[in-house]
């Protein structure tokens, strides 16, 4: 479920997810003063739990954890949630963990202790990225729906007037008129000639 949010913390809810109580507590406190609504998990079951009940638009997440490791969790929110902005965390300092998860899909990676200035404007970015991203999907969503409404109504536009041209062709009485008028209408809707006179012959019995 994608839930609509800006750079702004009004309205924002951020997931952190720690197997350290500790650092929970500690970026709970930092986030909500910042005014973001948070809520807290200590492993990947949970973090499971609270993406379905609080659709969080942003989750702050551990690379090392127990169990579920924080890589290992990325693409299973992912698959529910495309939308979301993960934030990955560690105390390790590893440029190949770091290519990883943002080949995986996180906006961005922070080394713990994480400067609490530094992870600010990484959430006002991720968050601005997030809406961009959303917005042109809607967009996209958008112009396709127009597209197959304007190609359906050319359809039916052109089907009505190959309907009338094609009953006065099969009502003309002149040869020449016909002739005239049948090869203006196989240029005109590019059908082929056989299939329309086909049609005529049909329609005339």
């Amino acid at each position: 479920m994608t839930t609509p949010a800006s750079s702004s913390p009004a309205g924002t809810t951020v997931l952190v997810v720690d197997d350290e109580e500790g650092i929970r507590q500690a970026l709970t406190r930092f986030l909500t003063r910042l005014g973001y609504q948070v809520r807290a998990a200590a492993n990947a079951a949970e973090a499971l739990e609270h993406l379905a009940s609080s659709h969080p638009q942003v989750m702050l997440c551990d690379i090392r954890m127990p169990g579920t490791s924080g890589i290992e969790l990325l693409p299973k929110v992912l698959a529910r949630d495309p939308d979301l902005a993960i934030l990955m965390l560690t105390a390790i300092d590893e440029p190949r963990t770091a290519i990883e998860c943002l080949k995986l899909g996180a906006f961005d990676y922070l080394i713990k202790p994480v400067d609490l200035d530094e992870l600010e404007l990484s959430l006002q970015h991720a968050l601005r990225q997030r809406q961009l991203e959303v917005d042109r999907r809607d967009l996209e969503q958008w112009l396709a729906r127009e597209v197959a409404v304007r190609t359906r109504d050319l359809e039916e536009r052109t089907a009505a007037i190959e309907e009338i041209a094609l009953d006065a062709l099969a009502a003309a009485r002149d040869w020449d008129g016909r002739e005239a008028a049948l090869s203006k209408l196989v240029e005109e809707l590019g059908a082929p000639r056989e299939e329309l006179e086909a049609e005529l012959k049909r329609r005339r019995g």
